[in-house]
């Protein structure tokens, strides 16, 4: 849909870090995966390439932002190993994962290709859900805030004091796509 690059390859050189030699399998994976992200029909987010900091996968990840404030609303990542992956929203800095079906955590195994095409649906699907930001009036001017999943209700970042009431938001503004 945009013509931004999907999974850019981060320059460890950057960061004083050695640069990457990625093997056949990961070169295979990332070149399959980019490939079906060109046909995606969502909206561009922030993607990357990379490896953890024990070296031990090939790390891909997008990232969902609310542009209008600019406010990270979360991290969803890949650990490719090869024969198989695990893949689920970021727990951390170090782009650990919650292991947990709740955060869309998935482990699988099969061939590089066979693997960056389901991990790219898996993206495609993440980045078609949409996203709203919630408000409500609070005290002194500011506003409550929250970022969810608008199909779902899922919370992805609350600001100041939402209330616990169940009491609506004054506005819904989409933030995605």
């Amino acid at each position: 849909m945009d013509n931004n690059t999907w999974f850019e390859v981060e320059d460890p050189e950057e960061y004083d870090e050695e640069p990457w030699d990625f093997d056949e399998a990961e070169l295979a994976f990332l070149a399959a995966l980019r490939a079906r992200a060109a046909t995606w029909r969502v909206s561009w987010a922030p993607s990357n390439v990379s490896r953890p900091e024990d070296d031990s996968s090939l790390l891909v990840w997008v990232c969902l932002l609310d542009e209008e404030r600019p406010l990270i609303l979360g991290e969803w990542a890949v650990h490719f190993y090869g024969t198989h992956v695990r893949a689920g929203k970021v727990s951390d800095q170090l782009f650990n994962l919650h292991d947990s079906h709740k955060h869309g955590f998935f482990r699988t195994s099969g061939t590089a290709d066979e693997l960056a095409l389901r991990c790219a649906d898996w993206f495609e699907s993440l980045l078609s859900r949409p996203v709203v930001r919630a408000e409500w009036p609070a005290a002194a001017g500011a506003i409550a805030t929250r970022w969810e999943f608008a199909d779902t209700g899922e919370a992805l970042v609350i600001g100041l004091d939402v209330p616990a009431d169940g009491t609506p938001p004054a506005r819904r503004v989409p933030v995605r796509p």
